[in-house]
This record gives structure tokens, sequence and C-alpha cells, in this order.
């Protein structure tokens, strides 16, 4: 399979890993690289607002890794000249090798914002963030999306009009709308659609559970490489299965996870401020436990714990006896 190439950035192998808030900072992208097989890393989803006054080159939100190359910078926002002064302090910074705005995220605060999946029916208001970015980017710039509407194929064609015209290098489509969250099935065929109908780079999202599913989603779409979400954070290193496939080979031993606990507070400790220490370590333990049979119970458990090294105690006294299960990874909560 050709390597995909965003305006001259290579992606090799061809899986990106999603962006997802409080998730998706240094240590896990540092964790996700130890294991291997991602080709770009994204950030956590980063406020325009705040980076209109906070120092991009300080702020915790912004801050990188020593291998997680190449680094994708996401922002979310509704105002055109905020949004492009973020970009413009995350490009001075010289940290990140590809831009991306959010109009993919469902969620609660966000959408009482007006930003993310909300933006997609403000058409104009888009076509004109995606303009003014594109001038003042000089590196790759995509976008991240849900479905804009159901069964419209016009309001499609229009969409992939904006997004050609705006100079956008590609896009990842997570094929749900807002409204269906997470509760439907993803409908890959609209990853097909919309890779048929647009000259520019798709990057299929949603309901990859495994690296065979990977796989069936470039070949039933045609998208040229897929961003893994929530399957990432329970396994991270679903990557470097997904490339041994790719490559004909086979899914790799697991890691032990205790093993894995261990790796990730220790990076935690390495990258991150200590203040969002326990917050950053409370989430990761509550997608991590979702593997096994007892998950619930035991995240309730490490959750009582009034410090990250507590929790991480508890961790690995739950999990000493256990031992990941096979693909395909099934997210019980989110």
């Amino acid at each position: 399979m050709t390597p995909l190439e965003i305006a001259g950035l290579r992606i090799d192998p061809p899986f990106v890993l999603a962006p997802m808030a409080g998730l998706t900072h240094a240590a896990f992208r540092e964790l996700v690289a130890h294991y291997g097989g991602c080709g770009l890393f994204y950030t956590e989803m980063l406020n325009s607002r705040a980076l209109c006054t906070n120092d991009p080159a300080r702020d915790p939100y912004c801050l990188t890794g020593s291998r997680d190359r190449p680094l994708a910078a996401q922002v979310a926002g509704n105002e055109p000249e905020k949004i492009c002064r973020a970009f413009q302090r995350l490009q001075a910074t010289g940290r990140y090798d590809l831009f991306d705005f959010n109009l993919g995220c469902p969620r609660g605060a966000i959408q009482r914002y007006g930003w993310g999946a909300r933006l997609l029916v403000r058409i104009d208001l888009c076509r004109e963030i995606l303009h003014e970015s594109r001038k003042v980017l000089e590196k790759p710039f995509m976008v991240k999306m849900r479905t804009p509407g159901r069964g419209d194929e016009g309001l499609w064609h229009r969409w992939v009009e904006i997004l050609e015209q705006a100079g956008v290098d590609g896009v990842t489509l997570h094929p749900r709308t807002p409204q269906d969250l997470f509760k439907r099935p993803a409908r890959w065929e609209e990853i097909g659609f919309l890779a048929r109908h647009t000259r520019l780079p798709v990057v299929g999202n949603g309901d990859v559970f495994s690296p065979h599913d990977a796989l069936r989603m470039m070949e039933r779409t045609g998208c040229r490489a897929v961003m893994v979400g929530r399957a990432a954070v329970m396994r991270p290193w679903i990557f470097r299965d997904m490339a041994s496939c790719l490559q004909g080979g086979t899914v790799l031993p697991a890691p032990d996870p205790v093993e894995v606990v261990d790796l990730y507070w220790a990076l935690v400790q390495q990258w991150l401020p200590e203040k969002l220490h326990e917050d950053r370590v409370r989430l990761f333990l509550f997608w991590l436990c979702q593997n096994f049979p007892y998950g619930v119970h035991y995240f309730n458990r490490i959750r009582r714990r009034k410090t990250p090294s507590a929790m991480v105690e508890k961790a690995r006294e739950l999990l000493a006896k256990e031992k990941f299960p096979g693909y395909p990874v099934r997210p019980l909560m989110s």
C-alpha cells in the first residue's frame, strides 16, 4: 500500500491517533509511541479562546513529548479571528507538523459553546473559518468532522466544495451525525461516499475495534488512512498490531496489564505538571479497566483512592492476575 502523504507530510503507517480531550496528552502519546505503529499523533482538542491569552509554549495542554511525531494540533472554536490567532501562536512554536480544525466533537460543553459538530449547520461561518485559517497556516491543514446530515447527497456535495475551495489538505470523517453521539453504529459507507466524491485524502474514523477492522475500513471505503480513538485508549498498542497486520503479519502478544499501568504512570510524572496527574490517571484507568469482565468493579475501587499514586497502586493490585483479552475491543462506558 502506498504511504499517505498530506501536502508533503508522510503518514506511514497510515494509522492516526484521534484527538481526545483529557486523553491524548503528551504522556499518553509517548505511551502509544513506545509500542509503535502510529503514523500521526494528535493533541487534545485545544481551546482557541484560551490560546489567544495562554502561551502555547508553556500551556500544559500543548506540551509535546520526544517521540510523538509527526504531531497534529487540533483547535476548536467558532470565532474566526480567535481561531486564526490560535493557529498562528501554535505554529510559531515550531512543534507541530499539521493543524486541524474540529467540526466533529458532539459533547456537552462544546455543543453549548456552538463549537465542534454544532458548527456543521452554520455552513457560511465554517467556510469563513476554513478560508481564513488556510491563509495563516504554512503547514498541512485538515478538518475532522461528523456527518453533516443523514441521506442528503446535495449537502455532502456542498461540503466537498467548501473543503476543496478553502484549500484544506485532507479530511477525517466520523460517520455519525452529532445527534447520534456513539449510540448508533458508524456508517462506513458514508466514508466511502466522501472518498469517491473528493480529490482530498480521506481518513476514516469510527467503530475500529481491532486491527482487522482497520484493514476492512480501508478496503471497503477507499479511505487513505484510519483514525482510532476509544480502542487506542483501551489498547495503546493497537497501532502496532494494525501495522503488523497491514504488512501481512499477525496480532502480537499483549503486554502485561501492570506493565502498562506502571509505564503510563512513569510517563505522566515525566511529561505532565503535577496538577494534572490525578485527573489524567483516573481517566486513563477508567478506559483501561473496560478491557476486563470486572472492569466496572475495579474502577469503582480505584477511583476512591485520593491520590494518583494510590490509584496506580490499587490498579496494580487488582490487575495483577488479569490478562488482556483478544480483539475486538468493546467499550462498555463512555
